[in-house]
């Protein structure tokens, strides 16, 4: 056993309780307030939880200024370039599609908003991404935006096919 623990693995763990804890108190009044069903809403809150324990910045330092300049100089190349070497980066590329996918999904299972829910995910995780300019051992990455997107988007796709296949299936048993 080591003679301490590193602060990058502490940081996150503690954020995640402090995350987890705001969940259990949030998700009855969640639920409430929605009408969203209990174990999905329980679910889409500790996934957030997770991710946002996960990509917001444990650290900050001087230099966020720098940090966003060079994020946002050349959003579009720097998109088309992650995209053009999606998988060459190895396991980081696919987690930050992956990763996004319940989000997604959860979103448009709970509210049936298959263009708001993944909206309002992508566009709160692309505040995250620049957050991490905060932390110098962290990169805003326009890519990890389009990437996370992605992930969203097939998460919402896959809710929409589902909730069409449910109400057909549910219309022929009710014919």
């Amino acid at each position: 056993m080591p003679d301490h623990v590193p602060m990058e693995v502490v940081r996150p763990l503690a954020l995640w309780a402090v995350i987890a804890a705001a969940v259990v108190l949030l998700r009855r009044p969640v639920v409430r307030r929605t009408g969203w069903a209990p174990l999905p809403a329980l679910a889409l809150l500790a996934w957030t939880g997770l991710v946002l324990a996960i990509t917001l910045p444990t650290d900050v330092a001087p230099g966020a200024g720098g940090r966003l300049e060079h994020c946002v100089a050349t959003p579009v190349s720097d998109i088309a370039w992650s995209l053009r070497i999606f998988g060459s980066r190895g396991l980081e590329d696919v987690m930050n599609v992956a990763l996004w996918i319940p989000l997604g999904f959860l979103g448009v299972l709970l509210t049936g908003r298959p263009v708001a829910a993944p909206a309002v995910f992508s566009a709160g995780f692309v505040l995250v991404e620049f957050l991490q300019t905060l932390d110098p051992g962290r990169e805003c990455d326009p890519g990890d935006m389009a990437y996370n997107s992605l992930g969203v988007a097939a998460g919402a796709l896959t809710a929409s096919a589902f909730l069409r296949l449910r109400a057909l299936v549910a219309d022929r048993s009710a014919r």
